[in-house]
């Protein structure tokens, strides 16, 4: 079985609340408004559009992955599933949904966890800036 791994790269920001219910999701913006509620990460490193081709072509089947939230020394676990559908196209903001709903921003689907699932000690750090890690392992 080989491994592809993703490594994401970016920060908190005092607008992160983490509080919705089916998606969790990072932007390469550097800035959130309260109202999105989905967010963990700001000025994350890559998009959807420029993750791996090694990475992207994985997840274009439905195969596992797994998810690491990094922060500190703090770290949290979620599971989702690529794909056939994913476009992988967005330039900005990555999704990972409980649903199996597709756009260009999704990067997993039938997540085990949302933002309001996420550790909330990692929250609370990310909410004063701490710097995160998303690491995605594709497992074929």
């Amino acid at each position: 079985m080989s491994r592809i791994v993703e490594k994401v790269r970016g920060k908190g920001h005092p607008n992160i609340r983490a509080t919705h219910p089916s998606t969790l999701a990072a932007t390469v913006d550097p800035e959130v408004s309260v109202a999105g509620d989905c967010f963990l990460m700001v000025s994350a490193d890559k998009s959807p559009s420029t993750l791996s081709e090694d990475f992207k072509n994985a997840a274009r089947r439905r195969v596992k992955i797994l998810g690491r939230i990094i922060v500190g020394g703090l770290e949290d676990l979620f599971e989702c599933y690529g794909d056939p559908s994913l476009p992988f196209e967005d330039t900005r903001t990555m999704v990972f949904r409980k649903s199996r709903y597709v756009c260009s921003k999704t990067v997993g689907i039938e997540s085990s966890k949302s933002a309001r699932d996420i550790d909330r000690r990692i929250v609370k750090m990310l909410r004063k800036g701490a710097e995160a890690l998303i690491e995605l392992t594709v497992l074929e």
